[in-house]
């Protein structure tokens, strides 16, 4: 007689719903990480853009500081891009770590199940062990007591 969980599926589909939240959430941590870094990387461009600008102030003509002057307007408005596009991705990473504790939680819960089911399961097969033993007990007592040959 063997053990046999009668939710095992559902223990399974736990499991494989935890799963799928961990590569969702590895994933939004990954978007997360490519888009602070596109935001650096914009910060620094405009910060040396500027630099440059600053350094060469005396010897730049006016349609070349205008244009550099747009071109740091145009850095400026993409960092305001990618610094709402990482907050997005902030609030992704954050409801699917979310999700993924949810799933961790149900799927200990389903687990914890499975180990009271099989411990009921451990407390009859002794108690049907147990039982037999005493009828091994009781026959040989039988044998030597009352029909001794």
């Amino acid at each position: 007689m063997s053990f046999v969980y009668s939710f095992q599926k559902i223990l399974d589909m736990k499991e494989k719903e935890k799963e799928q939240a961990e590569i969702n959430y590895s994933k939004s941590i990954q978007v997360l990480h490519r888009e602070q870094q596109r935001l650096a990387h914009l910060e620094q461009n405009k910060q040396n853009m500027e630099q440059r600008l600053l350094q060469r102030k005396k010897n730049v003509s006016l349609a070349e500081l205008k244009t550099n002057y747009e071109y740091i307007d145009h850095l400026q408005r993409l960092i305001v891009q990618a610094g709402e596009s990482k907050e997005r991705a902030e609030k992704d990473v954050e409801a699917k770590q979310f999700i993924l504790s949810e799933r961790a939680m149900d799927q200990k819960i389903w687990e914890k199940l499975k180990e009271n089911s099989f411990e009921k399961y451990m407390k009859r097969v002794r108690q049907i062990e147990q039982k037999e033993l005493d009828e091994i007990a009781v026959v040989r007592y039988y044998r030597q007591r009352v029909n001794p040959r």
